[in-house]
């Protein structure tokens, strides 16, 4: 039974090796980038839309690249390869409940990225879903001093 249990282990931990190993960082430029979302809420009428300014460092593009600072968010990057990845997030931005993301980008060239997907949010008013997409354009090499 041990040697069964250990097998079990050893062969579970080593199928998350070969899935981390096959994540690919997306082929985008680092530096500042200019992200615009639009979100719609199927309960609400109107959609909403944020812009914010993203730094990339190249540590950044095997993760989710583009979270918005502002919205204490933590991301799972489900697949990714050089063009494409999906990640799935929760973010808990203030004055609101805990908001869940699955996102897919697509670099469409090295300095323009593409993304789509579904939200789920709690809030004071029950249970919100909706839909979103979004824009990511690279403006520079540079971050401005201070920013992440």
């Amino acid at each position: 039974m041990r040697s069964r249990t250990t097998l079990s282990v050893t062969l579970l931990m080593s199928a998350t090796v070969l899935l981390a190993a096959a994540l690919n960082p997306l082929n985008v430029k680092t530096g500042l980038w200019q992200v615009t979302m639009t979100t719609t809420i199927d309960e609400l009428p109107v959609p909403h839309a944020t812009t914010y300014n993203a730094c990339l460092k190249p540590e950044d593009l095997s993760n989710y690249p583009f979270t918005d600072p502002k919205a204490h968010c933590t991301w799972n990057v489900v697949t990714s390869t050089s063009s494409q990845m999906q990640a799935n997030g929760t973010c808990t931005p203030s004055g609101m409940g805990t908001v869940q993301f699955k996102m897919n980008l697509v670099a469409v060239d090295p300095g323009t990225v593409k993304a789509t997907g579904q939200i789920t949010a709690d809030s004071p008013a029950g249970a919100l879903h909706g839909s979103y997409t979004g824009a990511a354009k690279w403006v520079g090499a540079t971050c401005p001093a201070g920013m992440r």
